[in-house]
């Protein structure tokens, strides 16, 4: 099916669907190197991560595997309260020296995305024998392409088709390289630098994988399947403090809908629905946050909410992040869109 045709199909499973009633919420965890001596941008001390794994542990949440959870949530089925899936991103070495012994001593499941290029490249990567260890002690290797590349970014000269057969390629090689060295695994994909666009979406549906970003938020029974949220816990996001927040947050009760990430020209300001189910949720305290601050929030209907920034998005990657307080003392619906805007005139924007 081509793709342009899979784009509205999919869109139009997701508005005409209705809702599922399904109860349950899960946070997914998403953590890069457990180091010191690595950019804070994407680290966690391997104090601070036993921190998390404690504070989980004293308080009784459900740590269970990805698939498990993902699964749950598709067929409908009810989660227990307080779940939480634990991810690792880019194979780094000091997941297996830091992280590892401490979710095997605990028999927590965690799940590592691999791009498979980088497995053995060097000693700050993983080798093939470290992963099918911690594969047979709690972990679930998964897929985060070949090359670990901006899947939006087309080569000089390259075409729509071949851009995507490329991007196809980078997919079924990276899956087909883990299964090679670890037996068939479930088809959960990882978006490098958390970028796609409704094009990407529809491939990764077309391939049957369920995919997971790196927007906040928890995920529920009427998320994305294709884009799930995931929490960064890295540098100041690592605290414990906004990580007790976080980690009990719920999935903002909304229909799930794909709205295109990638900004047009003109469009650098976009207006972000948020269409509530049906139940008792406190809408009059829903607060949005992006660019510039707090957003604007316009009231449509009494289900029916649209959100916008006052600023301009600025060039790169950014996102709304949208709560409202939940019935529980203490814990919070989230919801985040993520926004990707090209460098001006340019064909893409500066690396990160």
């Amino acid at each position: 099916m081509p793709v342009k045709i899979l784009i509205a199909f999919s869109l139009a499973l997701t508005l005409s669907a209705p809702p599922s009633h399904a109860q349950g919420s899960a946070v997914v965890l998403q953590y890069h190197h457990v180091d010191v001596g690595t950019p804070s941008i994407t680290s966690i001390s391997p104090a601070d991560f036993a921190a998390h794994l404690q504070y989980l542990d004293d308080n009784k949440f459900n740590i269970l595997p990805l698939n498990e959870i993902s699964k749950a949530l598709q067929d409908g089925k009810e989660l227990p309260d307080k779940v939480i899936a634990i991810t690792f991103d880019d194979a780094y070495v000091s997941i297996y020296t830091e992280a590892y012994p401490l979710l095997r001593s605990k028999n927590i499941p965690f799940t590592i995305f691999v791009a498979t290029d980088l497995v053995g490249s060097s000693r700050r990567y993983l080798n093939w024998q470290q992963l099918n260890e911690m594969s047979e002690h709690g972990a679930l290797v998964a897929n985060h392409t070949q090359s670990h590349l901006h899947l939006l970014r087309f080569l000089d000269g390259e075409t729509q088709h071949q851009w995507q057969l490329r991007i196809r390629q980078e997919i079924t090689g990276a899956q087909q390289e883990i299964e090679n060295h670890l037996g068939e695994l479930p088809k959960l994909f990882a978006y490098p630098y958390g970028e796609f666009n409704l094009d990407i979406l529809a491939l990764v549906a077309d391939l049957g994988y369920i995919g997971f970003g790196q927007q906040s938020g928890a995920m529920g029974a009427n998320s994305s399947f294709l884009a799930l949220p995931r929490f960064p816990m890295a540098g100041i996001y690592a605290d414990l403090k906004s990580f007790r927040t976080k980690s009990n947050t719920l999935a903002m009760p909304i229909y799930s809908i794909s709205i295109e990430p990638v900004l047009e020209p003109g469009n650098f300001k976009p207006g972000l629905e948020l269409h509530f189910t049906e139940g008792d949720w406190r809408t009059t305290e829903l607060t949005c946050y992006g660019p510039g601050g707090k957003l604007n929030i316009q009231t449509i209907n009494a289900t029916t909410f649209r959100a916008r920034s006052m600023t301009d998005v600025p060039i790169g990657r950014s996102r709304y992040n949208c709560t409202m307080p939940a019935n529980q003392p203490g814990r919070y619906f989230w919801y985040s869109q993520p926004w990707i805007r090209k460098e001006d005139g340019g064909s893409w924007y500066p690396e990160p």
